[in-house]
């Protein structure tokens, strides 16, 4: 709207002039809410990791090609299993390992879940004298769940191998193969010469700690 010329006139010195960093300055601001806006998207972006099991495992049944994935994974699996085995010298039967020792037989097992959707990995021991002591008694084998550190924030269990996982990346299998290789492994064979191995405690130092 145009000043009227009897305004003008008390103010001579007025005049408009339009602000030459206004543009930039909006141009800024519009950046930086566009910045924003991306981030609060991306923030709003499922994370595939954090994708309930149930939700992925009822995916993978309507997917016709996750048979042929679920058995690249036991492969997999197993041969990353049978690396460690071999290394500790147990000797390969099929699906399974055992060594053998002055008071019995210890074993692996690879126990595929009746779900079809993991797997997991159990360690037995057989003693000569038929007496089961400690975990034996109630069993005839332990998981590899016991060997992993407490994690009350967990809400899966640990040692589960889902195929979903292995199948994508291989990777996966690092942990449970150092436990099984530095942790597992050591305390089962120990049943082979220690009678008094059964009383020996799944975690030991700092990995005991809740």
């Amino acid at each position: 709207m145009p000043i009227a010329s009897w305004l003008r006139s008390l103010f001579p010195s007025l005049t408009i002039t339009p602000n030459p960093s206004s543009a930039p300055q909006d141009g800024a601001v519009l950046e930086v809410s566009r910045l924003e806006n991306a981030e609060v998207r991306a923030n709003l972006e499922p994370d595939p990791e954090a994708i309930d099991h149930g939700v992925r495992m009822h995916i993978a049944a309507h997917d016709p090609a996750f048979p042929d994935k679920r058995e690249a994974a036991v492969n997999t699996i197993l041969a990353a299993i049978d690396t460690v085995a071999r290394a500790h010298g147990f000797t390969t039967k099929a699906k399974s390992w055992a060594k053998e020792g002055p008071l019995g037989t210890v074993s692996l097992h690879l126990q595929r879940s009746r779900y079809g959707f993991e797997c997991y990995i159990h360690l037995g021991f057989q003693p000569n004298s038929d007496e089961g002591r400690g975990p034996w008694a109630q069993d005839d084998f332990v998981r590899l769940g016991r060997f992993y550190p407490t994690n009350i924030l967990a809400t899966e269990e640990p040692d589960a191998l889902m195929y979903l996982d292995v199948v994508s990346n291989a990777e996966t299998l690092n942990e449970p193969m150092e436990i099984l290789a530095n942790h597992a492994l050591p305390w089962l064979m120990a049943q082979l010469e220690n009678p008094e191995a059964h009383a020996l405690p799944f975690l030991s130092g700092p990995r005991a700690a809740p």
